[in-house]
């Protein structure tokens, strides 16, 4: 399951070429601690479809359709992270798992699939951190 997992980030690389910087001179690990923080904000070490959702739609929904199209997401992920906008979008072209210009509902399966390494079903803290760092590496 790993193995597809990388296979699926490095597919994504093709198609969304990136420069890893951050503007406040954060590091990776500090970023995807903070990302993986934010997304367990209740600190159980599973991150859940309900998390996944409530961060993303309250924090990067800006215009409130219930979708994160590339701009909003671009625009927060820079706010909040850091990260320039062309890693921004890199991040986005990767959680986009259906590829239909925007995360959404439909993102969230998918998602799951390539995160949860173990293939419970959940998503345990350190797997998602082993996801956002191969989205990094593939950067």
């Amino acid at each position: 399951m790993q193995l597809l997992v990388i296979f699926a980030v490095i597919a994504c690389a093709w198609s969304a070429p990136c420069v890893h910087d951050n503007h406040a001179d954060l590091t990776e690990e500090h970023v995807i601690n903070m990302v993986v923080a934010a997304l367990d904000s209740n600190s159980d070490g599973v991150i859940s479809e309900i998390d996944i959702l409530s961060y993303f739609v309250v924090k990067f929904d800006h215009n409130g359709d219930l979708a994160i199209d590339e701009s909003e997401f671009v625009k927060q992920w820079n706010q909040e992270f850091h990260d320039e906008i062309a890693f921004a979008q890199h991040v986005f072209h990767h959680l986009d798992a259906v590829e239909n210009g925007q995360l959404d509902i439909s993102d969230i399966d998918p998602l799951v699939k390539r995160a949860d390494t173990s293939g419970d079903g959940v998503i345990q803290t350190i797997e998602f951190k082993t996801y956002l760092e191969l989205i990094y590496d593939a950067c």
